[in-house]
């Protein structure tokens, strides 16, 4: 069984489990579920695409068949998403974070990566998991401890319920994806990529990554008394509306799909000096409909 910490303010409630990832495994406020309830069997079978979220770092997304080159050097990182050839949503998902409840409402995770076939550099990852009354906050930190600089970033995968759902977000474009999954090139996010206005997440499919995203983003329920609202200061997102799908996601994450592979493109992956940190915040806020 593993162990998990549920984190409290007023009528808010975060379930957190360490060992599975640094993975939530629910989020609720009056009782309303604010992410997807985790699958249970999936939490026991050690399934961390089960849960609420999960951290993406040291990057997000997919890496072009593990490959890409790196100060004149070509590297090959071990894919982790079989079938898929592609590396996958970075390492520290798949790994067993450590915890420290710091008070009811608060609790810090990290873990240490030291460098191998996963991802050539080692660094140290934070999360500071912060529930409030109204709200969820994710501060995380990853520092580089290789001794030279390093490719090095931080998001978060979060599902939501699909059924009766919404999704409002504005973005300066989304990127078009090829039959391997891997990003092809930007378009002006019209038709069913456009969310600007808010639109019902249910009979659409979409897995792309959007850039210069800008909010407010919201999320909506035509039948449940709250909302949701994301705020960060990541460039980026990933959308994944499967389409039958029972739940959706909507991840704030720092740089564009393949973006080791596709130089040039903003938002690029993060650079991070020796000793130097990448850090993001991301904070989810729930307000009455109406």
């Amino acid at each position: 069984m593993r162990e998990s910490f549920t984190l409290t303010a007023g009528s808010s409630v975060c379930t957190v489990c360490p060992a599975l990832g640094g993975s939530l495994i629910g989020w609720t406020v009056n009782g309303q579920a604010m992410l997807r309830d985790a699958n249970s069997q999936a939490i026991a079978d050690g399934d961390t695409l089960g849960s609420s979220s999960f951290p993406l770092v040291p990057y997000s997304n997919r890496i072009g068949h593990g490959r890409f080159d790196w100060e004149g050097q070509s590297l090959q990182i071990t894919p982790n998403f079989p079938p898929e050839p592609h590396a996958i949503h970075g390492t520290g998902w798949e790994d067993v974070w450590q915890a420290e409840r710091l008070s009811e409402s608060q609790l810090r995770m990290t873990v240490d990566h030291p460098g191998g076939a996963r991802w050539p550099w080692p660094f140290q990852a934070e999360q500071l998991v912060t529930v409030h009354e109204d709200g969820l906050g994710l501060a995380l930190t990853a520092t580089n401890l290789a001794d030279e600089p390093a490719p090095l970033a931080f998001g978060h995968h979060p599902y939501f319920d699909s059924a009766g759902a919404s999704l409002a977000f504005k973005a300066a474009h989304v990127w078009e994806i090829g039959e391997d999954g891997l990003p092809s090139h930007p378009v002006a996010p019209d038709g069913k990529f456009d969310f600007s206005a808010g639109v019902a997440v249910e009979g659409r499919a979409v897995d792309h990554c959007y850039a210069g995203v800008s909010g407010p983003v919201r999320i909506r329920w035509h039948d449940r008394p709250l909302m949701l609202e994301i705020d960060s200061a990541l460039p980026a997102a990933v959308i994944f509306i499967p389409k039958g799908g029972a739940s959706f996601c909507f991840e704030p994450v720092p740089h564009i799909n393949n973006a080791l592979n596709l130089a040039g493109h903003a938002p690029g992956m993060p650079v991070i000096a020796p000793g130097e940190r990448f850090e993001a915040v991301i904070a989810f806020r729930t307000t009455n409909v109406g």
